[in-house]
């Protein structure tokens, strides 16, 4: 065998080793080199449960709280839809409610962790409080929630082989099939990446 040849066959056997490691780790295909990784909302679930709840207070007498998320994953969505209960202390006056938070999952390569970033509130629901304190909860909501999700990675490649995993390139992320799908793509290049 010349030389060349035999580099290719063991870099074929990294990828291949790399692979069955990441499979043991999550629900994984292969398909035209490409490696894809199944996360369930239950996955996502226990990996965010631990940053909650979250509190802020981003003006005088007032201060947020998010917590008890619930994960939905929407076929066919690029972003991963979260409903927290909300408390807010408003003037010393307890409300409670509810936020619909979407986050879209974003890949580091040179790390190997996958975040939730671009998170923002799409519902809120909070009894009794008038339109323009209700936009500054949802402003301020935005960013606790952002701050909490971009802070720990929700999967993280770590340990031997699966490090060849997460210094590929992104091709796609997505929900199907209930699951949010991630398609690695040795031959793209390394960053950070939102398809």
């Amino acid at each position: 065998m010349n030389l060349a040849f035999q580099t290719t066959v063991k870099r074929c056997a990294g990828w291949v080793a790399a692979a069955l490691t990441a499979c043991s780790l999550a629900s994984c295909g292969m398909a035209d080199g490409k490696l894809s990784l199944d996360f369930s909302a239950q996955q996502i679930q226990n990996a965010i449960a631990p940053k909650f709840p979250a509190e802020n207070c981003p003006l005088p007498l007032t201060c947020i709280k998010l917590q008890n998320p619930q994960i939905t994953l929407a076929d066919n969505s690029d972003r991963i839809t979260l409903r927290f209960d909300l408390g807010v202390m408003l003037l010393q006056q307890p409300t409670t409610g509810t936020a619909v938070v979407s986050a879209k999952p974003r890949y580091q390569a040179a790390t190997g962790d996958i975040f939730l970033a671009d998170s923002r509130i799409e519902n809120l629901q909070l009894g009794g409080v008038p339109p323009n304190v209700a936009g500054l909860i949802t402003q301020y909501g935005s960013v606790l929630a952002q701050q909490s999700l971009e802070r720990t990675p929700i999967y993280s490649f770590k340990s031997g082989q699966a490090e060849k995993i997460a210094k590929m390139g992104i091709a796609d992320i997505k929900v199907a099939g209930g699951k949010l799908r991630i398609t690695f793509d040795p031959a793209l290049s390394q960053g950070t990446q939102t398809p």
